[in-house]
């Protein structure tokens, strides 16, 4: 008995599968690019959500007022630090800080590649309903005396927790840190979704809010 041969492909099959192949391709690597990117702006957003935490834990430990520092790479923050800072107590209103020192064991902390968050008052700012919303919305506290600490700018904005654990200098507002994809980022455009991480000046607890434009 014979035994039969497959049937080679022809030219034409060929190409057939080749299209199709290319087209499921076109679909799925912009999806999946999508994906990692939201998964590279949640890590960072949880990457803060662990710092504030720590610095809160700090400022009530230590008795002293306790900064997340940004440090600002182009058109966007890509670090932070944990810092002491000095407070006019006289003037319970001003939201400027004085950098007295980098909490002793800590280092600058890099977001993950290729994410940032925006260098703009809504992207890093207060908000007195939690939205993310730019009406209402204020800077955040800054720090001042940076020049003593190394770095060239001489104040970076910040999130500080009071020695009682609330949000310092935020005049009884949430505090709203959005993460974006920085190679997506256009301050100029609407288009880059961005991941916002709610902090209440009460509680100091932390939620994600829905992504915005």
């Amino acid at each position: 008995m014979r035994q039969k041969t497959a049937r080679p492909f022809t030219l034409v099959e060929l190409i057939a599968v080749m299209g199709v192949m290319i087209l499921l391709a076109a679909v799925a690597i912009p999806a999946y690019s999508s994906l990692f990117a939201g998964r590279k702006t949640t890590l960072a957003a949880n990457q803060l959500n662990g710092a504030v935490m720590e610095a809160r834990a700090h400022a009530v430990s230590a008795k002293v007022f306790t900064a997340l520092v940004f440090v600002k790479d182009g058109n966007g923050y890509k670090s932070f630090r944990m810092a002491e800072v000095y407070h006019n107590t006289e003037d319970p209103d001003n939201t400027t800080y004085a950098w007295r020192r980098w909490v002793p064991g800590t280092a600058f902390v890099l977001l993950p590649e290729n994410t940032m968050i925006p260098a703009t008052n809504n992207d890093l700012g207060m908000t007195a309903d939690g939205t993310t919303g730019s009406s209402g919305s204020s800077a955040a506290p800054r720090v001042s005396n940076l020049t003593n600490s190394g770095l060239t700018s001489g104040t970076a904005p910040a999130v500080i927790f009071k020695p009682n654990g609330q949000l310092a200098g935020t005049g009884n507002k949430n505090m709203v840190v959005r993460f974006v994809e920085a190679n997506r980022y256009d301050a100029n455009k609407t288009k880059t979704p961005k991941l916002p991480l709610n902090i209440n000046w009460l509680t100091c607890k932390t939620k994600f809010l829905d992504p915005v434009q």
